[in-house]
């Protein structure tokens, strides 16, 4: 996320970010066991970081804050917590760099906070076995790839002479994969012909030799695509067509140049025919100011055209903001972060920080459309070694965000609402500089 681009959080949290242990006290017949908690945040699960702390503020942490707990759970007793909740991570790391998330207006009484981590801790080594064979159809064996991939399995491929490859399969558990080939052309960036083979069995490392892939589909079909509805704009485009198989990508073509724009694709027949094509357009830079980038991402079934809707661009009413070349300027006193979104998207982030990271302090909030504004309190000064942030050059990175399957704001702190090929996005992006004084 595009995806939701938020800033990089961890799950397996270091033992020394634990709260201090306290012997418990005897048990005594007369008290009550303790209320359960009133407000829970479920933190995101990403890879290993230096953390020094990671602690969750309610409003301005001044009365509600609690540190990560082993799970990356953070609870609060407290029958005041009422209503929504605007939720702070306050991230240090053990450079002393700090980072804060701020999540505006969640309701209910357990929160899941939303990760754009979507890549592998790690590739498991536990070898599955190998898949040994050969590529026909291919016309200049120097612009061939192979690759094989499924669930929980991940292929290194070694490709030998006139179309051979051997590929190592690595996972947890046996599984099936797909085997896919591609041939481009001598730029290496427009797929001339294609094959697949479905759902081959692999597992206790043993070896599937004498495989034949035929380059079989080539890619001679066209995708027509238009822009409509709001948000759209003349210009040059970029159009991508992303072919995925059991939500996994496995090629994609493109074109460029002014609507309408015609991009290549491939016949959606047997073994093609369960494949999810996806379309991605996108409109400007995310450093044009003041417009910014708009990117849609659609699936398109077996259609031969579609029409793509980009959401109204994002503007930026606070902090005054400009391009790299002529930045704004700003008073860090009383300083407030404002915007303008589309009012149809589900959220909005704004990203203020440092230029050249890392910075002292990167802040960023996230927000229903309905809230346009946000002020950066004082961060607690026994919590964090930077409580504002320092005078200099800065960058406001800000987005907005609608996602077809989400009926709302709320459902992406729900932890059910993942990003899949099937579904709609919608999206803008806007880079812009403000210095500091």
């Amino acid at each position: 996320m595009t995806q939701i681009r938020l800033l990089p959080l961890l799950a397996l949290l270091l033992v020394a970010c634990h709260s201090p242990q306290t012997a418990e006290p005897p048990d005594d017949p007369g008290t009550q066991p303790p209320p359960g908690p009133t407000f829970t945040v479920h933190a995101p699960h990403d890879a290993p970081s230096p953390y020094r702390s990671v602690h969750v503020l309610l409003g301005d942490g001044r009365r509600f804050r609690e540190r990560l707990d082993e799970n990356a759970v953070a609870r609060f007793h407290d029958p005041a917590i009422v209503g929504p909740q605007d939720v702070s991570l306050v991230i240090v790391y053990a450079s002393g760099e700090v980072k804060v998330q701020t999540y505006l207006a969640l309701e209910g009484t357990e929160v899941w906070l939303p990760s754009i981590t979507n890549s592998i801790s790690s590739v498991p080594w536990t070898k599955q076995g190998t898949l040994t064979g050969r590529v026909t159809g291919v016309v200049d064996p120097r612009f061939l790839s192979v690759s094989a991939s499924g669930k929980g399995l991940y292929g290194f491929t070694k490709l030998g002479a006139e179309g051979a490859f051997s590929i190592d399969l690595r996972g947890d558990e046996p599984g099936t994969v797909n085997l896919f080939a591609q041939e481009t052309d001598d730029s290496g960036q427009n797929v001339l012909r294609v094959g697949l083979q479905r759902g081959i069995a692999v597992g206790s490392g043993a070896t599937v030799g004498g495989l034949g892939l035929e380059l079989n589909h080539p890619v001679d079909q066209t995708l027509d695509v238009t822009v409509g509805g709001r948000g759209a704009r003349g210009g040059e485009m970029t159009a991508s067509l992303q072919y995925f198989l059991d939500g996994q990508f496995l090629f994609q073509t493109s074109a460029y140049g002014t609507l309408p724009l015609s991009v290549p694709a491939i016949a959606r027949t047997a073994p093609f025919d369960a494949l999810t094509p996806r379309l991605r357009i996108s409109s400007g830079s995310s450093s044009t100011f003041p417009e910014g980038s708009l990117q849609t991402e659609v699936p398109v079934g077996a259609a031969s055209s579609v029409t793509a809707t980009f959401l109204a661009p994002l503007r930026i009413t606070s902090p005054a903001v400009g391009p790299l070349e002529a930045p704004g300027s700003a008073s860090r006193s009383g300083l407030v972060l404002s915007w303008i979104p589309d009012g149809s998207a589900h959220l909005t982030e704004v990203t203020l920080m440092r230029v050249g990271e890392p910075g002292p302090l990167a802040w960023s909030v996230m927000a229903p459309t309905s809230i346009t504004s946000f002020t950066p309190f004082a961060l607690p000064a026994d919590l964090a070694p930077v409580t504002t942030f320092p005078a200099g050059a800065h960058v406001v990175w800000a987005t907005t965000t609608w996602w077809a399957h989400a009926s709302g704001y709320a459902d992406f702190f729900t932890g059910r609402l993942e990003r899949d090929p099937g579904m709609e996005i919608r999206d803008t992006q806007l880079f812009a500089h403000v210095e500091l004084q």
